[in-house]
């Protein structure tokens, strides 16, 4: 096992890569720099560095991170009418981002010859793309669907990924986890007036502000107890999920503050 300065000197490599491989100077002119959950990063290469070479792991890490950035990219192209020169090519060049991104990762995955990962990224779009339909009306869904649908959309790519390497206590604690952390981001935005389907689910049964934070706070705490039981049977890497639940529980505190304060 790595020590925790070589991880996250390794997490550091691979963040370093990432962004290499995605600056475009032309792109970078109309569209933003891709987003990267470094979260995402670490929890990925601490479910592969035992299972696979150092060099396989950054590289089906990046990847994901190419994927998720290509995804990303996509959600942020408008639907609406837009009648300006200088937006059009702003959306023609995110819609290029996304495809190039598309594009990196599947460089990177051929020219290994890892068509079964390739047949798993496949999957994890399409199943992916269903899920965000299925919140596109969230109606006649129970909470348990809508966080179903939630934490698919968060992490079945890295669950995905899981299944792969046959590591189904690394896929129950990361669907956990980055549900917890949709829920957290989620929370924060609604302290800030913004509402969301899983806000919504929660508080549709409440009856005042005092009562909608504490059903909002039961659902975190349930989230919470079944991550960190389920981090147990991880044994060696139970204290780096620990560490990740306060450091995820700190942040997201900081911004409710923020919101709070105006």
């Amino acid at each position: 096992m790595v020590s925790m300065s070589q991880f996250n000197d390794k997490v550091k490599e691979i963040k370093k890569s990432f962004y290499g491989l995605t600056e475009h100077r032309f792109l970078q002119k109309y569209v933003h720099e891709p987003h990267l959950d470094e979260d995402k990063v670490r929890f990925l290469y601490a479910m592969m560095q035992k299972r696979i070479s150092t060099n396989e792991a950054k590289m089906f890490t990046i990847s994901a991170l190419l994927l998720q950035a290509a995804l990303d990219m996509h959600d942020e192209v408008s639907l609406h009418p837009i009648h300006s020169d200088r937006l059009r090519k702003n959306r023609q060049l995110t819609v290029l981002a996304g495809d190039y991104y598309v594009g990196l990762y599947y460089y990177l995955l051929a020219e290994k010859k890892q068509l079964p990962m390739i047949r798993v990224f496949s999957q994890s779009i399409q199943e992916i793309n269903e899920h965000k339909m299925n919140l596109m009306n969230t109606d006649n869904l129970s909470y348990e669907e809508i966080q179903n649908n939630a934490a698919q959309i968060e992490s079945v790519l890295l669950q995905n990924m899981c299944d792969y390497f046959d590591e189904g206590n690394w896929k129950r604690v990361i669907k956990d986890f980055f549900y917890l952390k949709r829920l957290l981001g989620d929370k924060a935005k609604w302290f800030e007036g913004k509402t969301s389907p899983i806000m919504s689910s929660i508080l549709k049964d409440s009856d005042g502000k005092g009562s909608e934070l504490k059903a909002i706070e039961a659902k975190i705490e349930d989230v919470k107890d079944r991550l960190l039981a389920n981090s147990k049977a991880l044994k060696s890497f139970d204290r780096f999920v620990i560490e990740h639940v306060d450091e995820l529980i700190k942040r997201t505190s900081l911004q409710e503050i923020v919101a709070e304060e105006g």
